[in-house]
């Protein structure tokens, strides 16, 4: 991907930040976040920090609620189930894309077949989109879908990564490159300008199909380290930040610009282990099912949720909202399996340090982008320690961590947040299926014949009781394996301007259509 960087005049900058637009104030926030755009094509990048972002300039067909999690219309006004294979769409009259193109069914049509004709060297959600079989205009505002088979997470799917719908005039016009070097959708702000390591403006979108955000212009900075954004954030160079520590909780508290709000997010704290060596190693102890095992019992979950501020701890991916999430509680939801002394006569049992892939265990983490990233790492290295194991700890920033070991080369131990859609559980399916790793290098490497039937079965199912009874077998299932170990559903602490309603979504976008100033 080139790339392409905005040189923004230092003046221009410091006037946007300072809060005048052509010598008017306007209304303004500026949000502290980890890193920047990488990429603005929707489907390119997987990265959370650029969706979060980039969701602000498009949209997608239908999409979450950001308080219910119900799915609603977004450049879809309505559809209908004509089979359990074939949908059609009606879509939203007199909308215009930020450059003037008006939004047709040959742009909605153009989104999905750019993807679904495409592959996942060009596009990372490639696989993630193979339930679409065909997209057939039947007039300018009505497609129709038609899917690979029966799929009862439909809607929940055609809102997943890489949804934000393009314009099919401005890619042909501008190329793959061009849309991912600047972004032009029909959402509720407009790209103005963007530094890729340092920031990103927006403007409101005043023609928004939603009506004109209250917020004139948006502005994210990144600042990786925590206590930095802290200091801004106190200082008043930026207004909201997510991941506030406990901590810092009275500092914010104390000050009348600013307010705390936390809520329970949908992200799961795990950790990712390889279950084959990556290239080149010939052999991982994380191999060992006893090995795991001890991992699990080591960690107590309980002193983590407390370092980061909130939560509940969890050994499933699988919790609320999500549907059939119940099904599993509380065997897997709401409980601590913490036992260093069961975990210490494991290791003995089987005779660590002398294993295959011993002694030393690799743990891999990042910092800057979720709460206490880093502090949770090194807890559980010591945690680990505690109990006999040889631990390296590899703290590394995130864009590095992201390029290297996130994207397969995961040598034992990863911790990592990963987000769910609470409107269907396909998404914590799809990251077991052994599909899985026919999209990427597999941060587990995991695959389980048995784990795959039940995915095939639930993949397919359109009655919702039987579908959540194969669902609650698969979270056991894939529990028992331990190919990830689950540590908390996380709780998140945003700071914001005191004069600002903002209910933070528990999928943790930071979409800010909703925001509105109460003075």
């Amino acid at each position: 991907m080139q790339r392409n960087k905005l040189l923004v005049p230092v003046v221009l900058l410091a006037t946007l930040l300072m809060g005048f637009v052509l010598g008017q104030e306007a209304r303004r926030i500026v949000v502290a976040q980890g890193e920047g755009v990488e990429n603005w094509d929707p489907p390119a990048g997987w990265d959370t920090a650029s969706e979060w972002i980039e969701m602000n300039v498009y949209d997608c067909l239908v999409y979450p609620d950001r308080e219910t999690g119900e799915m609603i219309g977004w450049l879809a006004e309505s559809w209908e189930n004509l089979s359990d294979t074939l949908w059609r769409i009606n879509l939203r009259q007199g909308v215009n894309f930020h450059n003037g193109d008006p939004f047709t069914a040959e742009d909605a049509k153009f989104s999905i077949d750019r993807i679904i004709s495409a592959d996942r060297e060009k596009f990372i959600v490639f696989n993630q989109w193979q339930f679409v079989k065909e997209v057939r205009i039947v007039d300018d505002y009505t497609i129709e879908i038609e899917t690979t088979g029966p799929d009862p997470s439909f809607l929940s799917e055609l809102s997943g990564t890489g949804c934000g719908v393009v314009s099919k005039k401005y890619v042909e016009e501008v190329g793959d490159d061009g849309l991912a070097n600047f972004g032009v959708g029909t959402g509720p702000f407009k790209l103005v300008e963007y530094d890729r390591e340092s920031f990103v403006v927006l403007e409101a979108n005043e023609a928004y199909w939603g009506g004109k955000p209250d917020i004139d212009e948006l502005v994210f900075r990144v600042i990786p380290e925590v206590s930095t954004r802290l200091a801004e954030l106190l200082t008043g160079g930026v207004d909201n930040a997510p991941g506030i520590l406990p901590q810092d909780w009275d500092r914010i508290e104390s000050d009348e610009r600013l307010k705390l709000v936390q809520y329970l997010t949908d992200r799961v704290y795990g950790l990712s282990l390889a279950q084959t060596p990556p290239p080149g190693v010939e052999a991982v102890a994380t191999s060992i099912p006893e090995i795991r095992e001890a991992i699990d019992y080591a960690i107590d979950r309980d002193e983590l949720i407390e370092l980061a501020g909130g939560g509940t701890s969890t050994l499933t991916r699988l919790t609320p909202p999500i549907p059939c999430w119940d099904r599993v509680e509380p065997a897997l939801y709401g409980v601590n399996p913490y036992n260093p002394e069961m975990a210490r006569q494991i290791l003995a049992d089987i005779g660590y340090p002398d294993v295959a892939g011993g002694p030393t265990i690799t743990l891999h983490g990042t910092f800057g982008q979720y709460i206490a990233q880093k502090e949770i790492a090194e807890t559980i290295a010591a945690m680990l320690e505690e109990v006999g194991f040889e631990v390296e700890l590899d703290i590394r920033e995130f864009s590095n961590f992201r390029e290297t070991v996130y994207r397969g080369n995961n040598e034992e131990l990863m911790l990592q947040s990963l987000g769910n859609f609470t409107t269907d559980p396909w998404l914590f399916i799809l990251n077991y299926d052994s599909r899985f790793g026919e999209r990427l290098p597999t941060r587990t490497r995991f695959s389980n014949e048995e784990v795959d039937t039940l995915a095939k079965q639930a993949n397919v199912e359109m009655d919702p009781n039987r579908r959540c009874e194969i669902i609650n077998e698969f979270a056991h299932k894939v529990a028992d394996l331990r190919p990830t170990i689950e540590l908390f559903q996380m709780a998140d602490t945003v700071a914001m301007p005191s004069n600002v309603e903002w209910t933070p979504p528990s999928d943790g976008m930071l979409l800010f259509v909703n925001l509105r100033f109460t003075n």
